[in-house]
């Protein structure tokens, strides 16, 4: 059952019993020396792409940053929803999923993901770990409203991760220069921080909302940011830097750095400034790793 907000209500989140620090699948080494290279190339599955969310991520690489950061029962919170690819993969992985997404357009596609049937079956897992489950809260939560809204439906520390992209800037609605495809602005709401065409204002309203995140984390909790550097025009910014150096005054630590390479995504790259001005086409991001 997905459970959707319209309205500021206080989600209820049930208090789990401890879990041995149990992670979903037991890690195994050889697992988890793969995945410590700093250099991820998952890429979106054919489905992932038809959706057409200008910015979604695929649900393999949140499968992976959950499986790393939280255990059976954690509570997964991405306040900048999109299709759900956040929530698809806590449920699959036994956690509870909060997604806050602004455009209902977006929220029914999240519910109808989340309503096919994508639980893994129990007889994956041994008897012990069945038990576990059975007695845990891993329904999900989409709340359609703004993120800014999120200390009205969150009490302060009950979060155990954050995993999210938030818009970048306002680059949907500008022209593509590299690969010259269509704008894909997420909408016309106002509240939508995407369009916002000024970017120090961008900035300071996208740290009002981390900062909400920071209350509603647990002490030790753990905030995943997936982010781009931009480029407008001859301005560039350095949207990663900007960000850790907001959320380093919030109060958050940065642990990690993974770059994910998303040059397989970029099959009709053109010479940015050429002959006269060489530019780089940038075909990674940032997946920022910050404890509370």
């Amino acid at each position: 059952m997905v459970l959707v907000l319209r309205a500021p209500q206080t989600i209820k989140i049930k208090e789990k019993k401890s879990i041995n620090k149990l992670f979903w699948g037991d890690l195994d080494g050889k697992t988890w020396t793969k995945w410590s290279i700093s250099i991820w190339d998952i890429v979106k599955t054919s489905d992932e792409r038809k959706l057409g969310h200008p910015a979604m991520f695929p649900v393999e690489l949140c499968e992976r940053l959950i499986r790393v950061y939280t255990r059976i029962g954690d509570v997964v919170l991405d306040p900048f929803m999109g299709t759900g690819s956040t929530l698809i993969a806590a449920r699959r992985l036994f956690r509870k999923g909060i997604g806050f997404e602004l455009y209902e357009y977006y929220v029914q596609i999240a519910k109808e993901r989340l309503e096919k049937g994508i639980i893994r079956p129990l007889e994956l897992f041994n008897e012990k770990l069945s038990h576990i489950i059975k007695n845990i809260d891993y329904e999900p939560v989409i709340v359609n409203d703004d993120a800014r809204n999120l200390d009205k439906y969150l009490e302060s520390g009950t979060v155990d991760m954050v995993l999210t992209s938030p818009p970048y800037f306002n680059v949907h609605r500008r022209e593509r220069t590299s690969d010259r495809k269509e704008r894909k602005p997420y909408g016309d709401d106002p509240r939508d921080l995407g369009n916002i065409n000024n970017y120090n204002k961008f900035m300071n309203e996208l740290t009002k909302i981390f900062e909400k995140i920071y209350k509603v984390l647990k002490k030790g909790g753990i905030n995943v940011v997936i982010v781009m550097d931009i480029r407008e025009g001859n301005n560039f910014y350095p949207f990663h830097i900007d960000l850790t150096n907001k959320l380093y005054g919030i109060g958050f630590k940065l642990r990690d750095v993974i770059i994910w390479d998303r040059h397989k995504e970029y099959n009709n790259i053109r010479p940015i400034g050429y002959p006269h001005k060489f530019i780089v086409n940038k075909v990674h991001e940032y997946i920022l790793i910050f404890e509370k």
